[in-house]
């Protein structure tokens, strides 16, 4: 059994990627279309350091972006393609960080050394949307900071919830992001950036794990829940689950096209023992492995807006 709440602390992040490599890796097949690079937290066995890398799905071209000292995961891209967002804790505290797309001119934009995690680009380029418990406090809250870095506002104000894995909705007026209340089940909710008013969305109790995405419409949201890959109109109905595995997978990302979702998993053409990011259709055929690599234990991706390439 999976301690599923775990996956909400970054230990429980890197510690969900260690696992042994038993069997050798499938082969890539061919995608259509340009969707640009998909990029993720990774390490190998041997080196317990995560670091960001990327690959252009069913093509050679496997990249080391960072390498510095610490963890680097959860990366983000921006609308152009240009850059990436991550999480990293090389300062002893994770925090937000933004480099070109090519992993060159790294910098830091926030400084709160609580905790800030799983950054979002706004659409515009001009704010990212994290989380991170506030000083003095346990629960992650929601917050904005400017792309240059700069103080960072805080957008929700919930002390006895935390919510988790905030994404900016396509036309820039809502973030989607989990809210955990009470130790139950993490829901689904959108708040509205302007007005601050919030709407939940999913109500059922299966657990809703990291991290869920809107599609390049805005018109259906992707996201884990109970170990599985779901997709769902963007009012919360017609919820259907695309992998129905026995195994875990978690960590959704569209694909700029929208007709693909990236994850997370272990289950499906995965070898035994491995944890690779894959890609599956929003119809659930055509699940398929995106970076075969043997012992490169691989979290949650971020996948780059067309025709922007490396």
């Amino acid at each position: 059994m999976h301690t599923k709440s775990a996956r909400f602390a970054i230990g429980g992040i890197l510690g969900a990627l260690a696992l042994a490599c038993t069997a050798a890796p499938p082969a890539a097949a061919t995608y259509e279309g340009n969707n640009g690079r998909i990029a993720f937290g990774a390490f190998f066995a041997a080196n317990t350091q995560a670091d960001i890398w990327s690959v252009r799905p069913g093509q050679d071209g496997l990249h080391q972006l960072t390498d510095a000292p610490g963890h680097d995961i959860c990366p983000a891209y921006s609308a152009d393609g240009k850059q990436i967002a991550f999480c990293s804790d090389r300062t002893g505290a994770y925090e937000i960080w933004v480099m070109k797309a090519n992993g060159k001119q790294e910098r830091q934009i926030t400084h709160l050394g609580t905790s800030a995690t799983f950054p979002d680009f706004a659409p515009d380029g001009r704010r990212l949307a994290f989380a991170a418990p506030p000083p003095g406090e346990t629960n992650a809250e929601l917050w904005l900071v400017p792309t240059e870095g700069g103080a960072p506002t805080r957008v929700t104000h919930t002390p006895d919830t935390s919510e988790r894995h905030p994404v900016w909705s396509p036309d820039g007026s809502k973030l989607l992001f989990v809210r955990l209340a009470g130790g139950t089940s993490g829901q689904l909710w959108t708040l509205d950036v302007r007005s601050g008013q919030e709407t939940q969305l999913t109500f059922d109790p299966t657990f809703k794990d990291q991290t869920p995405d809107w599609s390049p419409d805005g018109a259906r949201i992707a996201y884990a829940a109970d170990d599985d890959i779901w997709i769902m109109q963007a009012d919360g109905t017609g919820q259907v689950n695309l992998t129905d595995s026995p195994d875990a997978e978690f960590g959704t990302a569209f694909s700029p096209d929208g007709t693909h979702i990236a994850f997370t998993g272990t289950d499906g053409p995965v070898p035994t023992g491995e944890r690779y990011v894959q890609t599956i259709r929003t119809d659930g055929s055509d699940r398929r492995v995106v970076a075969p690599t043997p012992g490169l234990r691989q979290a949650v991706p971020g996948w780059q807006p067309l025709g922007s390439g490396r």
